[in-house]
């Protein structure tokens, strides 16, 4: 290994690792993106420490990651906006607090969630991620054949609810979006199958009613949040944050009211789950 490549040090057997031997803040070479690349597909979420990252950097870091088949070799502006997720002193509810990957409301779903902390409370605040790639490695044989012939529908209606009362979006135009998505895809890059499912988001399977979709839905939200695929991350100053939203999900714990949190958040891009050859299905089609 060259002196200069990055350090992986995996947290559990499951999922999360921690990176070292980079600053994030200087322009990277293309073979360290490559080993990013590869940590975070087969980690789910990776942590960089003692990092001073401005929102124009954590911008351009974020340009760097592309997933095969995605258009246009890079983040379109559109999914290279800083967003700041804050919680304010007088606040008792927070963004964020509930299992859920983002955006799999909208038809091509981020690929990646950058945050870094830029204000953090003395105590609590933690976010804990989970690992659907291994909430799929253990369902039965049976299950697992079911589930990659289905499609999930996922919407955002119950969170803008709980945002609209929160006063950072009290004049935001929130508007509903849906889209339909494979139950069970298949990573990209590491070829791993996970499922596609998320408390936040998704509503029901198509082709079934929310009554019918609920029970085998509340089966596997518990399985994908069983502490076994949960590795929890304990913010500090300088920690930098990068999950897999194809494979992870993440709760933003909310156990610090009457202080303040500010995180600097940036989207990266991801592609069309059908057409990227992600289900056993297309995998087949594209085969054929």
């Amino acid at each position: 290994m060259n002196s200069d490549d990055i350090t992986i040090t995996r947290i559990n057997g499951l999922i999360g690792a921690e990176i070292g031997n980079v600053d994030l803040s200087q322009d990277l070479d293309d073979r360290i993106i490559q080993q990013i690349t590869m940590a975070l597909a087969e980690n789910g979420v990776i942590f960089f420490r003692d990092q001073d990252l401005s929102a124009e950097r954590q911008r351009e870091f974020g340009r760097r990651f592309v997933l095969p088949g995605t258009a246009g070799g890079g983040a379109p502006i559109s999914e290279a906006q800083i967003t700041m997720i804050e919680k304010e002193e007088q606040q008792l509810e927070n963004v964020g607090g509930g299992w859920h990957a983002d955006q799999t409301f909208n038809p091509i779903p981020s690929w990646g969630s950058i945050l870094a902390a830029k204000i953090l409370p003395a105590v609590g605040g933690d976010t804990a991620f989970a690992s659907l790639s291994a909430a799929y490695d253990d369902l039965s044989d049976g299950l697992k054949a079911q589930l990659e012939t289905m499609r999930t529908e996922h919407n955002n209606e119950r969170v803008i609810t709980a945002m609209s009362r929160l006063p950072q979006y009290a004049n935001a135009n929130l508007k509903v979006v849906k889209a339909a998505h494979p139950t069970v895809i298949r990573h990209p890059i590491t070829g791993r199958k996970s499922l596609f499912v998320n408390r936040g988001y998704t509503t029901h399977f198509e082709g079934w009613t929310r009554e019918e979709s609920e029970p085998l839905l509340r089966y596997l939200f518990h399985r994908c949040e069983r502490p076994e695929y949960q590795v929890r991350l304990k913010w500090r100053p300088g920690t930098v944050a990068f999950w897999d939203n194809l494979q992870v999900l993440h709760y933003a714990v909310n156990d610090y009211h009457g202080q303040r949190r500010v995180m600097q958040r940036i989207s990266v891009a991801g592609i069309p789950l059908d057409q990227a050859g992600c289900t056993p299905a297309a995998n087949a089609a594209r085969a054929a």
